[in-house]
């Protein structure tokens, strides 16, 4: 699924969103928090009722979603309220975001040009990655936090998560109806975490400018006080 179903789903910002520590080059494995990180934001948004689901209602509330660990990722396919965390959250930051799963109509599985007919969690990254490459930083994808540039941005691919899509769930709000039950998604993006020291209270912007999507503005409220 693309944001990301792209974003194909994320547009997983503005219509789509997003994640943050100072990581390594993209050309270096990824540290392990930043793969579990990203592990947990597609599980969590896939496996959530769009009803239920701030990624694709913004009637559910800010896509914030607690990563655990004193972390949070804003992600969301439509615009969403300003994201309030406490003081010493770190923010995850994915820049640009995808999946495709065995799930019918992600990824163009059942129509459209070039659908991905893959199986096995190489098989579905080696999908997401050829959707992703055009939103890559060698295309243009950039994030600023408060002006200053977020980079080096970590390239992290995320093979073989095990989903059980709900009843009511984000492909039937994004793109047509998918029926519920388990399959496998693989999952890949280019992710930032913000340091909890590089934020200060009150309004934080993030803004990412992606070759394709245009530009995403996130704010972060950071509260004063424990």
């Amino acid at each position: 699924m693309k944001r990301f179903v792209t974003r194909a789903l994320i547009v997983v910002a503005a219509i789509l969103g997003m994640m943050f520590a100072q990581v390594a080059p993209a050309s270096a494995d990824p540290p392990d928090e930043l793969t579990r990180d990203l592990a947990t934001l597609w599980t969590d948004v896939l496996q959530t009722k769009a009803s239920k689901n701030p990624a694709v209602n913004e009637d559910a509330g800010p896509a914030c979603w607690n990563l655990g660990h004193r972390t949070v990722a804003q992600f969301g396919f439509v615009p969403n309220q300003p994201c309030t965390v406490k003081p010493g959250t770190n923010i995850f930051v994915a820049a640009y975001s995808g999946e495709c799963s065995t799930f019918d109509n992600d990824c163009n599985r059942e129509t459209g040009p070039d659908p991905c007919t893959a199986t096995t969690a190489d098989g579905l990254l080696a999908c997401t990655r050829k959707i992703d490459a055009a939103h890559s930083p060698d295309a243009g994808l950039t994030v600023t936090l408060n002006g200053d540039p977020l980079e080096p941005l970590t390239e992290v691919d995320v093979p073989g998560l095990n989903i059980q899509l709900p009843e009511d769930n984000i492909f039937d709000a994004l793109i047509e109806p998918t029926p519920k039950g388990k399959g496998l998604s693989s999952a890949h993006g280019w992710v930032y975490l913000i340091d909890q020291a590089d934020l200060h209270p009150g309004s934080n912007e993030i803004v990412i400018n992606d070759p394709i999507l245009g530009t995403v503005t996130t704010t972060i409220i950071v509260t004063k006080g424990h």
